[in-house]
């Protein structure tokens, strides 16, 4: 006798060995094997989520310190002792004159201290060595040509130097890019074990089963009906613990303001599209993605299985 569909084949397995709801008992409803499906969706989602969260929290501290740098760069000027205020007057001149720079101030001395004393000490060091004096520029658009500038600074006040802070941008952008390479593929690795957990899970359950699913194929059950019966129970087994595991996640990140998208990383305290975004992808994309790597990992490894089970 061939089964015709599989309406047809549901109702003959439950007639054969009753189950509850709408699966039939071939795919059992508890048992050690779905609790861990359902556990290793929920760990591995609450890890991915705090994974991504860190990924995401460096990528707009990064953009946060890129937006600040990008505003400020300093005028540093060297020069003998009887020289130094003839020098900055002839810098702040120069820059006072220079598109992209919006302000030129001289740092106080006060200021200078605070920067030198954490590797000078305390003392009246500043009137006896000669420390370069720092001038704060705030620039505006794309800022001043650099090599313009710093050619005009040689003609009119020579030993000041323009710092536009490029070497502390390529760092921050190059550790920033480690980082989120690194969240990313801390999230394919736990993505990989979850894979791997639920790829034994619904091995393990088909193959406790062995015998009913023969008695099934001789009496007409195609594997694909066995097939999707079992993929749909280890799929929404793993929805179900990758949902509980991302609330879980957002709830710990509710307690990290530090991590979370729109909060302290914020640079507009107002939420924006792109904290939307990151909570969108923290709390739907990893269970969706822990459901859908479940789905792959069941069908493979019931449709292996079956075909040794042939």
């Amino acid at each position: 006798m061939t089964l015709r569909s599989a309406t047809g084949q549901r109702s003959l397995w439950r007639r054969l060995v009753p189950g509850r709801g709408n699966e039939p008992a071939i795919v059992p409803g508890s048992g050690w094997a779905s609790a861990l499906t359902t556990l290793a969706a929920l760990a591995m989602s609450f890890l991915a989520v705090l994974t991504l969260a860190a990924g995401l929290a460096a990528d707009r501290l990064s953009g946060s310190w890129q937006a600040d740098l990008n505003a400020v760069a300093t005028v540093r000027v060297v020069a003998p002792k009887a020289e130094m205020e003839a020098r900055i007057t002839d810098a702040l001149v120069v820059l006072s004159a220079t598109p992209g720079v919006a302000t030129a101030r001289l740092m106080t001395d006060a200021e200078h201290r605070a920067l030198l004393e954490p590797w000078l000490g305390e003392g009246d060091w500043l009137d006896d060595l000669p420390v370069p004096r720092l001038i704060d520029l705030r620039l505006t658009g794309p800022g001043p040509d650099p090599a313009v500038l710093q050619a005009r600074l040689d003609a009119d006040a020579p030993g000041a130097v323009y710092d536009g802070h490029a070497a502390w941008r390529g760092a921050l952008t190059g550790a920033a890019t480690a980082l989120k390479r690194l969240a990313w593929t801390a999230a394919g690795l736990i993505a990989l074990a979850a894979a791997a957990m639920v790829a034994l899970a619904a091995r393990a359950t088909l193959a406790g089963n062995a015998e009913v699913v023969r008695v099934v194929r001789l009496i007409g059950g195609e594997d694909r009906f066995i097939e999707g019966a079992f993929v749909r129970r280890v799929t929404a087994r793993a929805a179900l613990g990758g949902a509980a595991g991302a609330i879980l996640g957002g709830a710990a990140l509710s307690l990290m303001p530090e991590l979370a998208p729109g909060t302290a990383l914020a640079v507009d305290p107002a939420p924006g599209p792109q904290d939307w975004a990151g909570w969108a992808l923290l709390l739907g994309g990893v269970p969706l993605a822990m459901a859908l790597t479940a789905w792959a990992a069941a069908r493979h490894a019931v449709r292996l299985l079956l075909r040794q089970m042939a």
